[in-house]
């Protein structure tokens, strides 16, 4: 079989092949890309639009159905299901007939081949019946959900994230396999839709690659929504039952968990499609859990071949597909030695309350060595989330203590996913606690808990430069006048804006409360007590107190 010849083979048409393609095909270059029904990406088809779309309407669902604490009365919402279903079908499919149009336009240049790509040389692959070779072969075939050795699986009728988010009724008990991102957001939805919800995970926590105090209030939060979590419990063999399906669990300890539902949903995780591409054949490494390994190059160990997007098991995150998308062409046709920088790629999960992370964690940045400093404040103690009712929640930054450059930024509240974003243009400048501590923002926002835990954490490293006004044109005075105007710290200002709360490591001790939330730090634990000249006020988060971390009781089985 002779092969044709491209510029290109880019094998996948997610988000970081369709980049990989597209950029090529713009610069002139011919292309051949392979794709699989449906057209277009995990992100599109199957992933990010559809569950961030049902989790939306969950969430208006469960307002409605909340309205009372707001004195709003309703009669409670009457959820159709199969319309929200139609209506994100809809528009899933208008976006993949949309992309599969701009596709088609470039038919000069860019082959499209439905088919499975195998590899039968280091440069070539066979797919539909058709022989193609490439000096730049770019894959970019994604992943797929996993279904993991659970006894009996075969014999249920288990959901994964793509089939769930098919389902037309709601289901009376939804049993969720999994503790992840997935887990939680679709277990959350089901629940907001009227599903009674138990989530069984086999590790400490929901979401262990968060901040532990994240992974903390997000299961309290589950908690007071009636979301039932078993922690700590590893799915071991799965069964048909009179009301549906029958999970059985264990933990370490030997302690059994049995757990009756009507629809189980297994979400355990993600495997990349590499499976039929025959590898081996092109001299390609290949990870245990099917991962294609790459440098910061985008490079496999294969000159003139990358794997870009979730296929190398990096971060399978649609915008960081695209940019190692855009760092491998740049090095495969502009002759670049572009390195992909992963510092300030953050993530969100689309839970309620959200959860975004970007950098290090505080475990992560102590195991490289550094001399970390921590701080933390609750959103109980920002005015906004007090105005919205949603003060669950808090915001933690770690930074290197000396030079106070910030490592990494964790939230966890409403918004989060759009407030972590100044903490990623910190850190993808190298740049330091300062940046956010020193920069106004308005007063009552969500945003103003970053400005203010930051400066909380200023204010212990470095309480002078913390003292400092914010808003002024450079000082030129001698130094006796500078000194003078750095120790003016009487303050008359109102109660409620720019108060001086303090942060610390650790979130509080639970109060036993019906409400749950965490203990706030009152005066009497300040580092700098109060003065009677000091009446500034305690719900605007310009200048907040942190704490280093929660302080939770130890867990009960």
């Amino acid at each position: 079989m002779i092969a044709e010849a491209f510029d290109a083979i880019v094998i996948g048409a997610g988000e970081a092949g369709a980049v990989a393609a597209s950029r090529a095909v713009e610069a002139g270059h011919r292309v051949a890309m392979i794709y699989r029904e449906p057209y277009g990406s995990t992100c599109v088809n199957t992933g990010c639009v559809p569950s961030k779309f049902l989790i939306h309407r969950a969430r208006v669902a469960h307002v409605v159905r909340t309205a009372g604490r707001f004195h709003v009365k309703t009669s409670g919402p009457q959820v159709d299901v199969a319309g929200i279903i139609d209506e994100k079908n809809a528009m899933i499919d208008a976006h993949r007939d949309e992309a599969m149009t701009g596709a088609r336009a470039a038919a000069d240049l860019l082959t499209l081949i439905d088919g499975e790509a195998a590899f039968v040389g280091s440069h070539e692959v066979e797919v539909a019946g058709r022989r193609l070779r490439a000096e730049r072969i770019f894959i970019a075939t994604g992943m797929r959900p996993t279904l993991p050795p659970i006894e009996g699986l075969d014999a249920v009728p288990a959901l994964t994230n793509e089939t769930a988010m098919e389902l037309r009724e709601v289901p009376e008990h939804l049993v969720v396999v999994g503790g992840g991102y997935i887990a939680c957001e679709l277990g959350q939805a089901f629940k907001r839709f009227g599903s009674d919800v138990t989530i069984v995970q086999s590790g400490q926590h929901l979401c262990p690659r968060e901040e532990p105090d994240v992974s903390t209030l997000l299961e309290r939060a589950f908690a007071r929504e009636g979301i039932e979590v078993h922690v700590a419990h590893r799915a071991a063999r799965v069964e048909p039952s009179d009301a549906g399906v029958r999970l059985f669990a264990r933990s370490k300890d030997g302690h059994h968990l049995v757990v009756e539902g009507s629809h189980l949903l297994v979400a355990t995780g993600r495997t990349p499609n590499t499976e039929g591409l025959n590898l081996p054949r092109a001299g390609l490494d290949v990870r245990a859990d099917g991962a294609i390994p790459v440098n910061d190059y985008m490079e496999t160990n294969v000159p003139g071949i990358w794997a870009i997007g979730d296929v190398n098991g990096e971060q399978p995150f649609t915008r960081v597909c695209q940019e190692e998308a855009k760092v491998a062409y740049a090095n495969g046709f502009e002759g670049r030695r572009h390195r992909i920088d992963r510092s300030a790629l953050g993530h969100a999960i689309f839970t309620d309350p959200e959860i975004a992370s970007v950098g290090l964690t505080e475990q992560e940045a102590r195991a490289q060595g550094r001399d970390v400093a921590v701080g933390l404040v609750t959103f109980d103690q920002i005015e906004k989330a007090e105005i919205m009712g949603e003060t669950t929640g808090l915001i933690k930054y770690v930074v290197e203590r000396e030079s106070r450059t910030l490592l990494g930024a964790h939230v966890i509240g409403p918004d989060a996913a759009n407030l972590i974003y100044d903490a990623s243009i910190v850190i993808g400048q190298r740049g330091r606690l300062d940046d956010i501590a020193k920069t106004v923002g308005i007063f009552p926002t969500l945003q103003e808990g970053m400005e203010g835990t930051a400066r909380g954490l200023l204010r212990r490293l470095a309480p002078d430069e913390a003292k400092r006004p914010l808003a002024t044109t450079p000082i030129h005075a001698d130094e006796a006048e500078r000194r003078d105007l750095e120790t003016m710290h009487q303050s008359f200002q109102c109660p409620a804006c720019a108060a001086d709360l303090e942060v610390s490591e650790r979130l509080g001790e639970v109060d036993a409360s019906e409400t749950g939330e965490p203990e706030v730090a009152d005066a009497s634990n300040r580092e700098e007590p109060l003065t009677s000249s000091h009446f500034q006020c305690p719900a605007c988060a310009a200048d907040l107190d942190v704490k280093e971390g929660l302080e939770v009781p130890a867990r009960t089985s």
